[in-house]
């Protein structure tokens, strides 16, 4: 092997390594992290908070003792934190799921 195909086949190979750290780069641009921050844990409750819709950000408290979700929203422009819906009993969700009677829920 020549110096010259030497040269042509280690510039391949480093075209190859760099033309895929840039697709592994671009992928991470439209994929959306999920952060572990946004959960805590503390005694018998668990808070996460996520986007609900377009403008709105929720958050969710499990209450792990009672197995019961509440679901505040919030409000900014009159700076405050109402309960969104109805408190969600988990326990009758996740046996009522397989019927699929577990969307009838009441939004306040």
């Amino acid at each position: 092997m020549t110096r010259i195909q030497l040269a042509c086949c280690s510039l391949l190979a480093s075209a190859f390594v760099l033309a895929a750290l840039l697709v592994v780069r671009i992928d991470d641009r439209f994929t959306t992290p999920a952060f572990g921050e946004e959960v805590i844990t503390r005694d018998n409750f668990t808070l996460l908070t996520g986007r609900t819709e377009a403008d709105e950000e929720s958050l969710f408290i499990i209450d792990n003792t009672t197995q019961r979700l509440l679901i505040y929203r919030a409000d900014v422009a009159r700076k405050r934190i109402e309960l969104a819906y109805d408190p969600i009993n988990l326990s009758e969700l996740f046996n009522l799921a397989g019927n699929g009677n577990f969307g009838n829920r009441r939004r306040r």
